[in-house]
């Protein structure tokens, strides 16, 4: 399997990390990671100040390609429009704007063309699947069982019709950032290159193959290449794409994360946000709210007169609880409507479980 690791940053998708923090006021320190090639948390904030001089959040362009949106059964990160274009395929060789844009256009083309579908959304971007040839191709009978808002389908659908057209504005919006980006980060970039001879060392070392199956738990009997470049904003992730038309699997993988065949042993910690929600949900008051809300849609004014309490109260208890990503939300009729995010609470419940009995993450 022919390995190639890319030593220059995608500055694209760096730039939309950080007008995604910045949109969604995303704490410094969760856009960074602790290790040797990670960037520190005040750093991260310099160089967002700087390179976002001119972006502002309230600027309806970005706000409309970038404010997120939390998808059911996902607790880690909120999707948004901007972000589901340029993960699509992860052009991770293209560090130029105009190169990269060129690529993804070709391949969400290409893709459609050769028959694939979506069959799913996380937050990053939706994943593709190949189809029967004799399906129908049509979009919006593929967005419609997306486990997101209606009025979210509904932009995706708008989007990626247009896909070509959404992707320049986009680009269009963060070119400025991605072009401060090199300088800004260049030290980082450059001890980093230890961080890529590791990775091309331990490919010389040890089978491609063995290291999908056993670390990414991607079965490689058709993977014909891998492709990585490294991430520095959010490093603790690392999204990854399989191509089966070409067997390209491609991984834009953290540089808070080492080369390695085996996956952490040691069960992680549950986050600062878990142990909010979990607190939250330890008042008899609000564990009745989720209770209401299990299967059906309600707002504050609703649950109010169900739970005949003061409707500030529970508007302020519905915020806490959406913020700690316990709930969906969706708007009808200029009305801000809720409804209980059910598997992000059987995953911290679950997470949690596994941390107290030394389980493997």
């Amino acid at each position: 399997m022919e390995v190639t690791i890319y030593r220059e940053p995608c500055w694209l998708l760096e730039a939309a990390e950080l007008v995604y923090g910045l949109v969604n006021q995303v704490p410094v320190e969760r856009m960074t990671a602790s290790g040797a090639y990670c960037i520190p948390a005040g750093e991260v904030k310099r160089i967002q100040e700087v390179a976002c001089a001119g972006i502002s959040p309230e600027d309806p362009a970005v706000s409309y390609y970038f404010r997120g949106v939390r998808l059911e059964g996902e607790s880690n990160r909120l999707s948004c429009l901007g972000c589901t274009l340029l993960y699509s395929s992860l052009e991770l060789g293209c560090s130029g704007v105009d190169e990269m844009v060129q690529a993804l256009s070709r391949d969400w083309h290409d893709m459609r063309r050769e028959g694939y579908r979506v069959e799913g959304i996380d937050g990053f971007s939706v994943s593709m699947e190949p189809k029967a040839c004799e399906d129908y191709p049509s979009l919006a009978l593929e967005l419609v069982d997306l486990p997101a808002p209606k009025v979210y389908r509904m932009q995706l659908l708008e989007v990626l019709s247009a896909f070509d057209e959404h992707l320049e504005r986009v680009a269009e919006l963060l070119r400025p950032v991605a072009e401060a980006l090199p300088e800004l980060m260049a030290p980082w970039v450059r001890r980093a290159g230890e961080l890529v001879e590791q990775w091309e060392a331990f490919f010389r070392a040890y089978s491609a193959q063995e290291f999908l199956l056993r670390r990414a738990r991607v079965k490689a009997e058709n993977i014909q290449s891998l492709e990585m470049a490294f991430r520095y904003i959010a490093p603790a992730a690392t999204p990854g794409k399989l191509r089966e038309a070409d067997g390209r699997m491609r991984f834009h993988m953290g540089v808070s994360l080492r080369p390695s065949m085996e996956r952490p042993s040691v069960p992680e910690q549950p986050e600062e946000w878990e142990l909010t929600a979990m607190r939250l949900m330890a008042s008899s008051a609000r564990a009745e709210m989720l209770r209401l809300m299990a299967d059906v849609y309600m707002s504050a004014q609703e649950l109010a007169q169900r739970l005949n309490l003061n409707s500030g109260s529970v508007f302020r208890d519905l915020n806490s609880l959406y913020n700690a990503r316990l709930l969906l939300s969706q708007t009808i009729d200029g009305r801000n409507y809720y409804r209980t995010n059910l598997p992000v609470i059987r995953q911290i419940t679950e997470h949690m479980m596994d941390y107290l009995q030394g389980k493997e993450q």
